[in-house]
């Protein structure tokens, strides 16, 4: 005799091959966004910071090639390389630090950075899914500090890292804010120490220790307090973490 099928049975065979379908779209959607690129003119390049920070929140390596022109001898030229470090001011004055063959070159519009290495006409974000390794993120809470070198003092000095706060001193002289750009901008390094547009208040925007080097001394000794910190981490062992959790007051701790 013949096994009629129920309602139930009819209900279990959809349910079996919706979640069949439903792992080939995931494995399938997953592939595809193991890689992805996205151009940009001087029309567009206004979301480009914002695209770049999502790749970077993940701890992805983001690739770029740049057609443009050698602001020394206005020239074309075509520069492909590793995005080091990318910020703007709510949309204009995009900036970008890239490194290609061993040299960092700073990348801008012609109009908004004309202190840039080369600028540029239209620009590529590039991520095929390689992330840094052993990388971490942490956040500490506020700290006082007697000058910007105070701010990394308990950071071990092998370490690669990026620093961001905001830093609110009792007195920072007006043009001290310039000579820290002519500064970063002499040395072809990021541009991550800059003016908030509040007197005595500076950000510091995905700083390394060269940065923080370079303009401790400019800056001189201060009365000052951060906000909250954003300390991120590249190879980073466990060892690291609790040299940093026995200096600050760590909040929170993200492995990528």
């Amino acid at each position: 005799m013949k096994k009629r099928f129920t309602l139930v049975d009819y209900a279990i065979i959809i349910l079996v091959i919706c979640a069949v379908v439903f792992a080939f779209i995931h494995i399938t959607s997953d592939n595809e966004s193991a890689s992805e690129k996205t151009s940009y003119d001087s029309s567009t390049l206004n979301k480009i910071v914002e695209k770049y920070l999502t790749y970077y929140r993940q701890g992805f390596i983001v690739d770029t090639t740049i057609h443009g022109f050698n602001s020394s001898d206005g020239k074309p030229v075509t520069l492909t390389g590793n995005i080091q470090w990318m910020d703007d001011d709510r949309g204009s004055n995009v900036k970008a630090l890239v490194n290609c063959n061993g040299t960092n070159y700073i990348a801008g519009l012609y109009n908004h950075v004309p202190n840039a290495d080369i600028y540029i006409n239209s620009m590529t974000l590039e991520m095929n899914g390689d992330k840094y390794s052993n990388l971490t993120e942490m956040k500490i809470n506020p700290k006082n500090i007697t000058s910007i070198r105070d701010l990394v003092s308990g950071i071990p000095e092998n370490l690669s890292y990026e620093i961001t706060t905001t830093v609110t001193a009792d007195s920072i002289e007006t043009t001290t804010f310039q000579q820290i750009t002519n500064t970063l901008f002499q040395n072809s390094e990021r541009i991550s120490v800059k003016a908030t547009g509040y007197d005595n208040q500076l950000n510091l925007v995905r700083a390394t220790n060269s940065e923080i080097s370079q303009i401790d001394p400019l800056i001189g000794d201060i009365n000052g307090i951060t906000s909250e910190i954003t300390l991120r981490i590249y190879n980073c062992s466990d060892s690291d973490i609790n040299a940093i959790k026995n200096t600050y007051d760590v909040s929170n701790i993200q492995k990528f």
